[in-house]
């Protein structure tokens, strides 16, 4: 077997994998059925959503439902500081609604 065919990492492949950690992050949103908001709406919201956080979160997986109520669930964060600004980006897309347009 050459060199080239190792079917094991080397030290250093394993060591930057290793260092190389990638958030796999899930949004739950849930709309409350009340508020009349259009299928179209939502999956214009979904897809703005998705192209504010893939860039820094590329495993990201986002639900919109309707519902009883309203509630937003974030899983996969670790941090406090990554869940606020997470939180941030989605409120700065609900409130800037050129998204609809």
């Amino acid at each position: 077997m050459n060199s080239w065919q190792k079917s094991e990492p080397t030290n250093t492949t394993a060591q930057w994998m290793s260092s190389v950690e990638v958030t796999f992050m899930r949004i739950e949103i849930m709309i409350d059925k009340e508020q009349k908001i259009s299928q179209s709406t939502l999956d214009a919201l979904e897809n703005e959503l998705y192209r504010n956080l893939r860039p820094l979160y590329p495993k990201t997986v986002i639900r919109i439902r309707k519902g009883s109520s309203n509630g937003v669930e974030l899983t996969g964060l670790q941090l406090d500081e990554e869940r606020k600004q997470v939180m941030k980006i989605m409120q700065k897309v609900w409130e800037d609604d050129s998204w609809l347009h």
